[in-house]
């Protein structure tokens, strides 16, 4: 009994879309058709490796195992084909992007859209989480990341330098004055960005190298930035953020830059591949993209990196 490459693939896209019926929509296969070729992997190998269900088919810890060496076995064999038969110049096949979820969905999609209308044999996945993924667990070509990363063999290449702001809306600052200095934060009510690095102390940088560190009270916490947002421009109080998350609002007059002199400590928007010497062109196409639009964004600035 034979396996060919595509009936590995299949089973990656089984794992990856949770579902057998969604697989073979996007190889244009009938479900049966689907089912009969997992199960004749399944056969060959000697283990269940996907359990089915109506809603969701997940894979059996055999078949997790399976599914992470088989990802890197099959990204090998792409690099090993690219180097004796030459790589396609045009960005092809599918691209899979992890990326925050905000920014993911209001900067990273739109570009991604933007890269596909240019490459019409682009096929784009783009998975939306807070939570970092494994790249090759989830089988990831390209992640975007924000802020400081865990140690890891992943490749890194900086995008840019993520300045930040504190804010708050119009109706707040009435009713409860406008911090002058920072250590007037403290009798003012922060909206905090709930979640286990979160802290109702602010970090300020000021003129001159002056720092300072202020204990300003939360009553409002969420773990969304995007309810961050919503929350401070209903008036719950104010918020040390990115100035991309702000930018619109400030240049509507919904929100205030409060204390422009002083800066919340910047961050770092960063991109994350698979280590490896190749990279196929779509994702060469589209860290390329990247590194281009998001310096282009308010409150991203350029940094030279990897």
């Amino acid at each position: 009994m034979t396996t060919s490459l595509e009936d590995l693939r299949l089973f990656c896209r089984i794992v990856e879309t949770g579902s057998l019926r969604a697989a073979a929509g996007e190889t244009g296969t009938d479900p049966s058709s689907v089912t009969r070729r997992l199960m004749a992997l399944e056969q060959r190998v000697g283990v269940a490796l996907v359990k089915r269900s109506r809603v969701r088919s997940t894979p059996t810890d055999a078949g997790q195992r399976y599914y992470v060496d088989l990802k890197r076995f099959l990204g090998q064999l792409e690099t090993l084909e690219a180097d004796v038969g030459g790589a396609a110049r045009e960005p092809r096949g599918l691209l899979r992007v992890a990326a925050p979820s905000v920014f993911g969905a209001r900067h990273v999609g739109p570009w991604l859209h933007e890269l596909q209308l240019a490459a019409p044999l682009l096929a784009i996945d783009l998975l939306l989480s807070d939570r970092p993924l494994d790249l090759v667990e989830h089988g990831v070509d390209l992640a975007v990341r924000i802020g400081a990363l865990a140690d890891s063999s992943m490749t890194v290449i900086r995008l840019g330098k993520m300045r930040t702001a504190v804010v708050a809306a119009p109706a707040y600052l009435a009713r409860h004055g406008t911090p002058k200095e920072p250590e007037d934060l403290a009798r003012h009510a922060l909206v905090l960005h709930a979640g286990p690095l979160q802290s109702e102390e602010i970090q300020l940088e000021g003129p001159r190298g002056r720092t300072a560190h202020v204990r300003c009270p939360s009553r409002f916490g969420v773990s969304s930035i995007l309810g961050v947002l919503e929350a401070v421009l209903a008036g719950a109080g104010i918020n040390a953020g990115p100035v991309w998350l702000f930018a619109d609002a400030i240049e509507r007059g919904d929100l205030v830059h409060v204390l422009p002199r002083w800066q919340p400590p910047t961050g770092t928007l960063q991109a994350v591949v698979p280590p490896g010497r190749y990279r196929p062109a779509k994702v060469t196409a589209a860290l390329a993209l990247l590194r281009d639009r998001a310096t282009r964004l308010p409150g991203i600035s350029r940094r030279e990196g990897a």
